[in-house]
């Protein structure tokens, strides 16, 4: 209980930022036969499952994955949807399967950690009812109860990777062919509700109400079916989490380009930092070193000579002790363009960009500060638990780190770092134009910045482009033309400690 409460409060924070204190939406634990939420204020999450018990060794993933669905009913307007619901008259069922489909497909993009509990929810609804779905679908009477037998099994049965994989073999199986259904007519059904993934949260009315519009069928709402649909409760209690969909308006998940993968490898040899790296290191340490003191007391220890001489009783004066909070720990996520564009002249921007990180990570260790580091370019890179000892590694899996030889560059990695990170600072360091996020938070954008190396030097007519491809998922960047001031300008965009 208290390890999904923390989730939970970890999930408001991302979506919420500063709000999330003011808004964090409660988690109930109820004997429920599924999970349910209102859509803003509360998440109720059984405790059993399909026969697996909250608390059980096996039952972590399966609740983390109800807890991740139905946070996607936060960002799903559901008065309006609900009022399509009632104008069109289309089957709740039917209806849920969609807003199922499409919330899943969202969370996995926004909250990437999420998608592995997710595919576990799933892998147990089609343990539980896989041969329900097929039998239902033969013995189906009219399309809608086939419908919902051939949608359910696109949503669990396919490939429990996806929100929704479409359920053609089921509808062309020997063993499960309804011959009183129009095989083609289902087909075009399956392919609109898969299409739902390509449209933003705004958009999802418009598209329910054009479903309904084109498939009549559906539109029974008195027609009674089988609950054969573990996920099938949505208790709305208002539209959506409100504040969520306002920050997120402007997201629109499409499926028209895949993420980056973000892959984990183990480091080979060392590259140790330089004699020049660790003077540069030294110089950037006063950035984040704070005061062990706060002041003064009268106490046994330094003679204060003006006090003597003044003639008082205790003329000596020690450091006093810090009190209350002490400052915070620098933390932060360094992450190294390896694109081949970094290549160029013997290797020089990948190799000062390298030595820049590493005296940046040495600066912010010797201070007590924790720091972690990767490499991208098409995919993203790291050791295990991003660890910082990749700067001064001579390869990383099959990745030579003595050059840059990536493919392309691509940014749509970072929902997955500020997942793993949720209180770090991310700071990047690319070359050029790249494939932004899908989704971009508010809260994660606010702690990403970015150092652009020679972008006005090297791609003077895409500046612009470059800028504004940064500007979308960081909230500060600043160019850099010269290597020698590499090192300063990551720095400066790493916050200083409170002193």
């Amino acid at each position: 209980m208290n390890e999904l409460q923390a989730i939970l409060n970890l999930i408001s924070s991302a979506l919420l930022g500063d709000l999330a204190s003011f808004l964090a939406p409660r988690l109930i634990i109820a004997k429920d036969n599924t999970a349910s939420t209102d859509g803003r204020t509360w998440i109720r999450l059984p405790e059993e499952f399909l026969g697996i018990r909250l608390g059980e060794t096996r039952s972590v993933q399966v609740f983390i994955g109800l807890l991740a669905h139905e946070v996607g009913h936060w960002l799903q307007p559901l008065k309006a949807i609900t009022a399509v619901e009632q104008k069109t008259g289309i089957h709740h069922d039917i209806l849920n399967i969609v807003l199922d489909v499409h919330l899943e497909h969202c969370v996995q993009v926004i909250f990437p950690l999420f998608a592995a509990p997710l595919e576990v929810v799933r892998e147990v609804v089609r343990s539980a009812h896989k041969l329900d779905y097929e039998k239902g679908y033969k013995g189906a009477g009219n399309f809608l109860v086939a419908a919902d037998c051939a949608l359910l099994f696109g949503r669990f049965c396919v490939n429990s990777s996806l929100s929704f994989g479409s359920p053609y073999a089921l509808i062309q199986r020997k063993s499960t062919r309804n011959r009183k259904i129009d095989e083609n007519r289902m087909n075009e059904l399956v392919e609109r509700v898969d299409s739902v993934v390509s449209y933003s949260c705004a958009g999802l009315p418009g598209f329910i109400e054009q479903m309904a519009i084109d498939f009549p069928e559906i539109c029974q709402p008195t027609t009674s079916l089988e609950k054969n649909n573990p996920l099938d409760i949505l208790k709305s209690g208002g539209d959506g989490l409100d504040i969520v969909r306002e920050l997120l308006q402007d997201l629109k998940i499409g499926t028209d380009q895949a993420s980056a993968c973000v892959i984990e490898e183990r480091i080979c040899g060392h590259n140790p930092a330089s004699a020049e790296t660790l003077a540069v290191s030294r110089q950037l340490q006063k950035r984040w070193d704070v005061a062990r003191g706060c002041g003064v007391i009268m106490a046994p220890g330094r003679l204060n000579r003006l006090s003597a001489v003044r003639g008082d009783p205790m003329p000596f004066t020690m450091p006093a002790p810090i009190k209350g909070r002490q400052a915070p720990q620098t933390k932060v996520v360094l992450v190294v363009d390896w694109s081949g564009s970094m290549n160029v002249n013997n290797s020089a921007p990948w190799k000062s960009a390298l030595q820049a990180a590493q005296a940046i990570a040495l600066a912010i260790r010797s201070t007590g500060g924790d720091v972690r580091a990767a490499i991208f370019a098409e995919h993203l890179w790291h050791a295990p638990n991003f660890s910082a000892d990749v700067l001064f590694a001579a390869s990383l899996g099959s990745i030579s780190l003595h050059e840059a030889r990536g493919d392309d560059t691509d940014f749509s990695w970072l929902p997955q770092v500020w997942q793993a990170f949720p209180d770090y600072s991310v700071v990047l360091l690319t070359d050029g134009n790249g494939y932004p996020p899908k989704a971009i938070l508010p809260s994660g954008r606010k702690r990403t910045s970015a150092v652009l190396l020679q972008v006005r030097k090297n791609l003077p007519q895409n500046v612009a482009q470059v800028e504004a491809t940064i500007q979308s998922f960081a909230s500060s960047f600043v160019h850099v033309d010269k290597l020698s001031e590499l090192a300063a300008a990551w720095a400066l965009m790493i916050p200083r400690r409170i002193q």
